[in-house]
């Protein structure tokens, strides 16, 4: 969908060329022009002008990727965002990339065929210019190298093929045959690339009559080489197909300057584009609209994977962070409250860095229980420190219910086999302090420690301390 999102900008900024600035004398600024359309319609479909941040704290119901209890050994080396689903790669997609790959191999072909042809001729210095005297017929330049047949060249050729170096024609070419391997299956790339081309030989053209080139003699130089082959490879060539436009273009009228004016049309047609294809510039979230209106009953919770982006918490030297634990269990914890009909709303669901404030603002933004927010411990100067504890605030406004699940869950880790349980203490964190719910801040082991670094990296203990939060919860929060 992004490619033809791409595309459809090429076309509307192409078609506009067309009408209006192909055949002005402005050959720099319709090559400006040109490679400034060619970037945005690349970079207009991925734009972003939210003024409200996307919202990344789905129900259970609506969240997908919880079918799976990834082990923690695996988070550090995946990604924590969604899991791919292998039938993407269908026939469209291998029809694309072997068209992509076909371009791509012929360009590097190319490139190597003009490589090995300027090692074996050698290189040799004209003035600025870098000359290389080959058995080709064609004179063309490449890079920053000017190719010209050996023997006698008209100097007249020589200061167009040194237009293109000066200009650094080259550049375009290379971006141009790029994109044009990644929309390969758009048509409108192949007139695209003539375009640049033909402004490049005006371009060079026009440099080489400024700098006191007699007009009739320049016409003459390049009517002696009418027929030529046309390249696919990324070099301006001075015998062209596109002489006789060249020539038109050599003894038009130059013109007027208020149809400069005309490049100003750039801007409605980029923001009908962005109107398009870009992301809404308001981002309305429904947050009802995201829990099923048949769970009324049951009972909701917020579960906050703490750290996250460039937070990484604690972690350790083995690589692991206290971020990706924190979100494997946050997501355990999700499932298994589905299951056991428990709304669970999860303040992050991917690696990213996310305010405390807006954290514990969705215990109000939805009809939240409690707000239990998942960490681990780390001690550098006690490797021996270890067990779980449950962190609650005086402070907080339902410090009494805070309490009374905070003991429930005492109650329910203490059932847990491999792990010691160090009870309830007391802090003033400030996702528990200034919550409006009941808020547990829950530091699962040590990290530091190695017992229980080996217990929280294990596929099955996860499950059990993610039941026994669930269980907890249900006892202190279903009704009787």
């Amino acid at each position: 969908m992004y490619l033809l999102q791409v595309s459809a900008c090429i076309n509307a900024f192409y078609t506009l060329y067309l009408i209006f600035f192909r055949n002005s004398t402005f050959h720099s600024a319709n090559r400006i022009y040109l490679l400034v359309a060619l970037l945005f319609s690349f970079i207009i479909p991925v734009l972003d002008f939210s003024t409200v941040a996307t919202d990344y704290h789905l129900p259970s119901t609506d969240f997908l990727n919880t079918n799976a209890l990834p082990i923690l050994n695996d988070v550090a080396t995946q990604s924590i965002g969604p899991i791919s689903r292998s039938g993407n790669f269908n026939f469209i997609s291998l029809i694309y990339w072997t068209g992509f790959s076909f371009i791509i191999l012929r360009l590097i072909y190319s490139t190597i065929r003009l490589i090995r042809l300027k090692t074996r001729s050698g290189v040799c210095r004209n003035g600025s210019a870098r000359i290389v005297h080959t058995e080709l017929p064609q004179p063309f330049s490449f890079f920053n190298l000017i190719f010209l047949p050996k023997g006698e060249v008209n100097p007249l050729i020589l200061a167009h093929e040194k237009a293109h170096a000066r200009h650094h024609h080259w550049i375009d070419l290379l971006l141009l045959e790029i994109a044009s391997a990644v929309l390969w299956f758009n048509p409108m790339m192949i007139f695209y690339k003539k375009s640049i081309k033909i402004q490049h030989e005006y371009e060079a053209d026009n440099d080489v009559i400024k700098n006191g080139s007699d007009i009739p003699r320049y016409l003459d130089c390049i009517l002696h080489h009418l027929q030529a082959e046309n390249s696919g490879s990324p070099i301006s060539q001075f015998y062209s197909q596109n002489i006789k436009k060249r020539i038109i273009m050599i003894t038009k009228e130059k013109s007027s300057r208020r149809l400069s004016l005309l490049y100003a049309l750039f801007v409605p047609v980029a923001c009908l584009l962005l109107f398009a294809f870009a992301r809404p510039s308001v981002r309305t979230v429904s947050f009802s609209d995201n829990i099923n209106t048949s769970t009324e009953e049951k009972i909701t919770i917020v579960v906050d994977a703490g750290h996250g982006g460039h937070d990484l918490g604690g972690s350790n030297n083995d690589g692991l962070s206290e971020k990706e634990f924190a979100l494997v269990m946050a997501r355990n914890i999700q499932r298994v409250g589905e299951a056991k009909n428990i709304q669970v709303i999860l303040t992050r669901t991917d690696d990213k860095a996310m305010p405390l404030e807006e954290r514990v603002s969705l215990a109000t933004r939805y009809p939240a229980a409690a707000f239990i927010s998942i960490h681990a411990n780390y001690d550098e100067k006690n490797a021996i420190s270890s067990g779980i504890e449950c962190v609650v605030s005086e402070k907080n406004s339902r410090f009494q219910d805070s309490e009374r699940l905070a003991g429930k869950l005492v109650e329910e880790f203490q059932t847990l086999k491999g792990i010691s349980v160090n009870g309830i203490k007391k802090s003033d964190f400030y996702v528990l302090s200034q919550n409006s719910v009941p808020a547990i801040l829950l530091e699962l082991g040590y990290f530091s420690n190695k017992a229980d670094r080996a217990y929280m990296n294990n596929e099955k203990n996860q499950r059990e301390i993610s039941e026994s939060i669930i269980a907890a919860v249900v006892q202190s929060f279903e009704k009787n």
